[in-house]
């Protein structure tokens, strides 16, 4: 073998070599060979469901893998939900306050361990073998099991609004019950009817009492207008020289005047004689005042 042969299969093993360096350092660096050089740090949190995770199953902090979940779920003696172990990597400080929750990549995807931190700058981190709280995001399972009782809800709804139309239609909307439904409205239309006419009576009824009013009013103000008329009448009976007034105001002549009249009744025009004047008494005759004499 020359010396060019040779040298060209050391460049060959050497490429070879290079190769599976590399391909070794890969192996190591994203396979289990490599999760097993890491060191971790332990920590346990407590679900109510943790439905779907299993040992192996990651621990991402915003999408990038911190740790993995070291063992399945553990019941507690409690019986208040389980506790998952987790293995975080050492060089990776939580703080405290992290929410744990079990999430799911996609709809049907495997489960796993989404860490949420808190806002702001933490002031303390959990230490190894730190007890925490966790949540758990909804999920398709969660979807279809709310989804199963919502339409169990829905199909003992439906019945019901069915058995509700069937009572419905048997009792309320029964053949009896729509022809006294029938029978009222036409009741109801007669009884309009009668109405309207009434009202249309009610009308021409108010037109007379309208005018009764009115004839009322001027009878009562022609009766004013007499009254006032007799007012003056007698007060000018009374109060002029006439007379009316003489007869009403000379008590005298009064009964001179009734004397006379009873002795022509008596006696008659020929045979007149004065017997009233003697049989009734003269009324006493009115005293004219003294006059006053003005003193000089």
């Amino acid at each position: 073998m020359n010396r060019h042969e040779r040298g060209l299969e050391f460049k060959v093993g050497a490429f070879v070599f290079v190769g599976l360096a590399m391909l070794g350092a890969l192996v190591v660096q994203f396979g289990r060979l490599g999760e097993g050089l890491k060191t971790y740090y332990p920590l346990t949190v407590r679900f109510t469901d943790a439905s779907g995770l299993l040992k192996g199953s990651d621990v991402l902090l915003a999408g990038a893998k911190i740790g993995k979940v070291s063992g399945g779920p553990r019941m507690v003696r409690e019986g208040q939900g389980v506790d998952v172990p987790l293995k975080i990597y050492d060089y990776i400080k939580l703080p405290e306050g992290s929410k744990f929750t079990v999430g799911s990549s996609g709809l049907l995807g495997d489960r796993f361990v989404n860490v949420v931190m808190p806002h702001g700058q933490p002031k303390a981190f959990l230490a190894p073998n730190a007890h925490i709280s966790g949540a758990r995001e909804s999920g398709v399972n969660d979807l279809t099991r709310e989804g199963g009782a919502l339409v169990n809800d829905l199909r003992g709804t439906v019945q019901k609004i069915d058995t509700t139309m069937d009572r419905l239609n048997q009792d309320t909307l029964s053949s009896a019950n729509m022809e006294n439904l029938k029978s009222s409205m036409e009741h109801l239309n007669q009884a309009t009817s009668a109405l309207a006419e009434s009202s249309k009576k009610l009308d021409g009824v108010v037109d007379q009492a309208d005018s009764t009013m009115a004839s009322a009013k001027t009878a009562a103000d022609n009766l004013q207008s007499a009254i006032a008329d007799t007012r003056k009448v007698l007060r000018s009976a009374t109060q002029g020289k006439g007379l009316v007034a003489t007869l009403l105001n000379d008590p005298a002549l009064a009964a001179d005047l009734h004397a006379l009249i009873t002795n022509l009744r008596a006696h008659g025009v020929l045979f007149y004689r004065d017997t009233a004047a003697t049989a009734q008494p003269k009324p006493p005759e009115q005293t004219k005042p003294a006059r006053q004499t003005r003193s000089r």
